[in-house]
């Protein structure tokens, strides 16, 4: 929409997006200097930092929740019957595998009793479930919808098993954000003007419209709607959150760091003019 509404023309900016097919191509690209900034998950962001030493900082955060559905093919009644089976992923330990990682120990199956291999992004675990290569995959629509219209069955929702989950980040190597401060305020500015278009009421039907163009069911549309963060804010306790599963799940070793070293509300606070967010410090299982 910032694109389309001319925003970050406006803004003096002409912003080129690229579409990464498996996380470990776009880690190790955000890691080498190649894209200034991704919009991905905080939790890609805290895996990479803390797994990789990578100083990277989160900046703006444009959507909250999940979306997200563990698919399964035929034979596979509930949990039990994934010991031992294949499983599509990307980076394995984190974003949507970590969600998938979440609801197998809270089913009591550990990541040592089923097989993972890295495929890649959405599109393609899908290619790679439909293909009978995988006997489950995380899929979010139209993806899903796809996997349900050729006989799949969704095991389980990722939205019941994490809440608040920060999904769509603004993030980069702390270096050149810092180095750049006024063209990360732009954009912050050009997005938040047009989060604030999509989320004003007169402009809602055309905001779906244009989603349902793009392959999403009404339904579907409506909930993705429901995940735009309004002023595309920062959730300081979404991303504490988000480091106490890390931790939960074992890929955050201490010590631990307070929420605040992974992000920087500076640059958002003087796009939009408004106060950043208070800080929450650490997670309630951090060890320091």
């Amino acid at each position: 929409m910032a694109q389309q509404k001319g925003l970050f023309a406006a803004e003096g900016l002409e912003v080129g997006f690229h579409l990464v097919g498996l996380a470990p191509e776009h880690n190790r690209e955000m890691a080498e200097g190649r894209w200034p900034m991704t919009l991905s998950s905080a939790d890609t962001m805290v895996a990479r930092a803390t797994q990789d030493g990578i100083d990277y900082v989160l900046v703006m955060q444009a959507e909250t929740g999940l979306n997200v559905q563990l698919v399964v093919g035929p034979g596979i009644a509930g949990f039990d019957d994934l010991r031992g089976k294949l499983l599509a992923a990307d980076p394995v330990d984190s974003n949507f595998d970590a969600i998938r990682n979440k609801m197998m120990v809270d089913h009591g199956i550990t990541e040592d009793q089923y097989l993972t291999e890295i495929i890649g992004n959405t599109p393609a675990r899908l290619e790679a479930f439909l293909a009978g290569k995988v006997a489950a995959a995380m899929l979010s629509p139209p993806h899903t919808d796809k996997a349900l219209a050729a006989g799949a069955k969704v095991l389980a929702e990722g939205a019941d098993y994490v809440a608040r989950w920060p999904l769509a980040c603004a993030w980069g190597r702390r270096g050149w954000i810092e180095a750049n401060r006024p063209l990360v305020v732009r954009f912050i500015r050009a997005w938040v003007a047009a989060t604030d278009w999509l989320l004003a009421p007169a402009n809602r039907e055309e905001a779906l419209a244009l989603m349902i163009g793009q392959g999403l069911n009404p339904a579907r549309a409506a909930q993705a709607h429901s995940h735009m963060v309004p002023k595309a804010a920062i959730d300081a306790e979404g991303i504490r959150a988000n480091i106490a599963l890390r931790i939960e799940l074992g890929y955050y070793h201490p010590p631990h760091k307070p929420t605040e070293a992974f992000y920087d509300a500076s640059y958002w606070a003087k796009a939009t003019g408004l106060p950043p967010p208070a800080p929450v410090g650490l997670a309630d299982n951090a060890v320091t």
